[in-house]
């Protein structure tokens, strides 16, 4: 089994006669199917309800345990935190605005609260959540590929 799962996938996999499949953690169990026959089936595993995270597959094929690692992946999340970083970005860009012109705004981001904060401070915050937005963008664009290929020269 893939080591990687996308929430919304769709999977077939093989079991052997009289297997136990489950896919859980210590509190909530996923998926669980047990194929008592006496011949191999395919099993259709639907993701669209998991939830991301970590996971434990457990393959019992009579009596004989395989116990696999399994992360849940949403493929939204990113997409979802690069949207929250917008609209904060947005806001600061509303309050950098509000204070050129003397206004006396002020703004809450992750529970902190910016009343008359000077310029600079503004400045900084923006261009940490610049940069964090363009790190997320770069790697929905391109996935987690880095940058640099390593490549060894052996003479």
């Amino acid at each position: 089994m893939k080591d990687k799962i996308f929430i919304g996938e769709v999977m077939y996999e093989p079991l052997p006669a009289n297997t136990t499949i489950k896919i859980g953690n210590s509190t909530q169990t996923l998926y669980e199917y047990q194929n008592d026959s006496t011949e191999a089936n395919t099993v259709r595993i639907d993701t669209a309800n998991f939830k991301a995270g970590y996971y434990t597959i457990v393959l019992n094929t009579n009596g004989n345990i395989n116990i696999d690692s399994i992360m849940v992946i949403n493929p939204m999340a990113q997409t979802d935190r690069l949207t929250e970083l917008q609209l904060q970005l947005d806001e600061i860009n509303k309050v950098l605005s509000a204070r050129i012109n003397n206004d006396a705004s002020q703004l809450t981001i992750n529970n902190k609260t910016l009343i008359h904060e000077d310029l600079a401070t503004l400045m900084n915050l923006k261009s940490n959540i610049t940069k964090q937005v363009n790190d997320l963008k770069r790697k929905i664009k391109k996935g987690n590929v880095g940058f640099f290929k390593s490549t060894i020269h052996c003479r």
